[in-house]
C-alpha cells in the first residue's frame, strides 16, 4: 500500500481555495489517491488544523471539517504518546538544533522514521532538510 503522511499545511491548502497552493494540493491528493494511496496523520495535525480553521472560519465548520476526516477510511490517524514526543524531540529538534521544526513537524518525522514512510504531502521544506521527500 502507498502511505504518505500528511501535514497541516497541505491539509489546509486542500480546505481553502483562496490558499496559493490549493489548486496544486488539490491535483497532488487527486493524483495520489486514484493511485490507491492512503493518508498518514497525528493527532497532533488534528489539533493544528482545528485551530487554523476556528481561526479563519466560524466553530460549526471546523467541527465539520474536522469530523469528515476522523470519518474518511483514506486517512490514519495516529495518537501522541508520551514517549514519541520525547524521542521527536530528542531525535529530531535536538539533532537539528539549528532549525525551526516545530512539534508537530517533529513527531510526524519520528512517527515517519518509525512507520518508515519515505514522502510527506506538505508545502514547507522541513520535510526535505529532516531527510524525507515531498509528495508532488
Amino acid at each position: 500500500m502507498n502511505r504518505v503522511l500528511i501535514d497541516t499545511g497541505a491539509l489546509l491548502a486542500v480546505a481553502n481555495p483562496r490558499d496559493q497552493h490549493h489548486a496544486e494540493a488539490v491535483e497532488i491528493g487527486r493524483r495520489f489517491l486514484s493511485r490507491g494511496g492512503r493518508w498518514i496523520g497525528t493527532t497532533l495535525v488534528l489539533a493544528e488544523l482545528h485551530g487554523h480553521l476556528l481561526q479563519r472560519r466560524d466553530p460549526q465548520t471546523a467541527r465539520s471539517h474536522l469530523q469528515s476526516l476522523l470519518d474518511d477510511p483514506v486517512y490514519t490517524w495516529h495518537d501522541v504518546s508520551f514517549d514519541l514526543v520525547q524521542e521527536a524531540v530528542a531525535r529530531w529538534m535536538e539533532r537539528f538544533h539549528d532549525q525551526r521544526f516545530t512539534l508537530t513537524d517533529a513527531v510526524s518525522f519520528e512517527l515517519m522514521r518509525r512507520l518508515r514512510l519515505r514522502s510527506a504531502f506538505a508545502f514547507d521544506h522541513d520535510f526535505e532538510t529532516a531527510g524525507y521527500a515531498r509528495l508532488r
